[in-house]
């Protein structure tokens, strides 16, 4: 769908220079901004040790699996409610994901400081065993990083929901913001905004202590230009004096060698929170989306194109509808997007109902509802130097078009194959007015409809406007027309010049 994501593969730089101004920085930061990390740290240890004075330590496990987007905002959301009221002692976060939603996942990180306020235990992420891009911002804005055997953090540059670069002064500006948040999430680890900063730049090499780290074999834990990414081994390895992690705590095969570690043997114990079937079907709409998005409007056309309104009008407004509940769910498409599009349908029950052939309502609907299905798509970056760009509507564009081309094509195969099946006949109104064929608007029944249909050549009146669809009687039966060019009024003589699946063409008689 059409997001602003983070870059997987690539890893970035960060000189001597930019390691002395994260430290103070950092320092800067933690003390004004973060005061109350400092006090949950305490508060923790003491609630820890109260814990296992009274009890079993109890860790509430939380999911957070694959590309992040609403859906695993909304989970998280959940598990720290369920883990506060069944007085968890420590809260784990289960993460293997490729990245995904740089909106959804500022929102996920606030939502993790928030709950340091009403949470008393601490929030650990066990990487099982990506955190890429967007994970590894998460994975920052908890107490503790953990590995499983394996286990990668990084890649983690913003790019254009397609995957491209976005402009270098936009690109600025967001690194900008997002290494200060990170340096005010960094609390009292020392070296951890310094990571984060060469993940997400290019520009940036990490140096430790004035030296760059090395991997196993000796060579540069990140090379020219590139983006940093970690192995679970490079992330525990401890540096400076005194000796600490250069990001993550531990290396585990599983969260409970993590607790049993923490706790020790048989102190703990395990809760797993269940993803219920509202959060699953969430991430399955939201990967569903133009496919749904496309047979909605396929059904809306065909609806347009017969008369009355019935199953395949309701069925088409059923899955737009689905189509924005899966993007509201997905934190894509609020309200607005909504109203508009029920505005346009609006526009267009009008054109359909009220004033046939009007035509200018029915096309600033169907603008209206175009525009809202490409506006849900759109993600906004919740920066305070966020500005529009047409990289945001690449991917929207074409996930729209995407749609449309299901349309078109399936809306073809319909046209050609739907009317040569029983199936037809019962959702059209073929016996009662007019069998096989359904431009006879009144008089014939299916017996004797294909006999009496107008011929080529035969003549009637217009008795509404052609705008440049009516109704014309002629032989005193009505049928749904459309003018061949122009329009026609009301009252004038026309003459059939043609026969389509739907309606009969006509044009103005010359000697009337």
């Amino acid at each position: 769908m059409a997001i602003l994501g983070f870059a997987l593969p690539v890893l970035a730089n960060e000189n001597a220079s930019v390691e002395d101004e994260a430290n103070a920085s950092s320092s800067v930061v933690v003390a004004e901004s973060n005061a109350s990390h400092d006090k949950i740290a305490s508060e923790t240890n003491a609630s820890k040790e109260a814990k296992i004075g009274e009890g079993k330590a109890k860790a509430y496990v939380i999911p957070v699996r694959d590309q992040i987007g609403g859906p695993i905002l909304d989970i998280l959301r959940r598990g720290l409610k369920d883990a506060i009221r069944a007085e968890a002692t420590t809260v784990i976060l289960d993460m293997h994901t490729p990245g995904g939603e740089l909106g959804v996942t500022l929102e996920i990180m606030q939502e993790i400081v928030e709950a340091f306020e009403r949470f008393d235990g601490p929030i650990i992420t066990y990487i099982n065993t990506e955190a890429i891009s967007a994970g590894a911002y998460i994975a920052v804005a908890t107490n503790e990083i953990t590995f499983a055997p394996y286990g990668q953090i990084g890649a983690a540059e913003a790019v254009s929901g397609g995957g491209g670069n976005i402009d270098s002064s936009m690109k600025r500006k967001v690194n900008s913001y997002l290494k200060a948040k990170i340096r005010s999430f960094s609390v009292k680890h020392r070296y951890r905004a310094r990571v984060m900063a060469a993940m997400m730049d290019a520009n940036e090499t990490l140096f430790v202590e004035g030296e760059q780290p090395l991997t196993a074999d000796g060579s540069p834990i990140q090379g020219e230009g590139e983006l940093l990414t970690l192995t679970a081994e490079e992330a525990v390895m401890e540096y400076g004096e005194p000796p600490q992690p250069l990001l993550g705590t531990g290396i585990y095969k599983t969260i409970e060698d993590l607790l049993a570690e923490k706790y020790g043997e048989g102190n703990f114990e395990v809760v797993r929170m269940e993803v219920n079937w509202a959060e699953e079907l969430g991430l399955w709409l939201n990967s569903v989306g133009p496919i749904i998005m496309g047979l909605g409007m396929l059904l809306l056309f065909i609806e347009f194109k017969t008369p009355g309104f019935g199953v395949f009008g309701a069925s088409g407004l059923v899955l737009l509808m689905i189509f924005f509940g899966s993007k509201y769910v997905a934190g894509f498409a609020g309200y607005e997007e909504v109203i508009v599009f029920l505005l346009g349908a609006c526009l267009v029950a009008l054109e359909v109902f009220l004033f046939p052939g009007l035509v200018v309502p029915a096309l600033l609907g169907l603008i209206m509802m175009l525009g809202s299905l490409l506006w849900a798509m759109v993600d906004v970056w919740p920066t305070p130097d966020f500005t529009w760009s047409i990289d945001l509507f690449r991917q929207p564009i074409l996930d729209l078009c995407y749609g449309l081309l299901i349309t078109v094509g399936l809306g073809f195969l319909a046209a050609r194959l739907l009317p040569h099946t029983p199936l037809w006949n019962n959702f059209v109104l073929g016996n009662t007015v007019g069998g096989a064929n359904p431009v006879v608007t009144g008089g014939a029944d299916s017996s004797d409809a294909p006999d009496e249909l107008p011929a080529i050549g035969a003549e009637g009146k217009a008795v509404t406007q052609l705008y440049p669809t009516g109704e014309v009687e002629i032989a005193g039966r009505r049928y749904e027309s459309q003018a061949r060019s122009g329009t026609i009024r009301k009252g004038e003589t026309i003459e059939v010049v043609g026969r389509r699946d739907f309606n009969l063409v006509v044009t103005k008689k010359k000697d009337a």
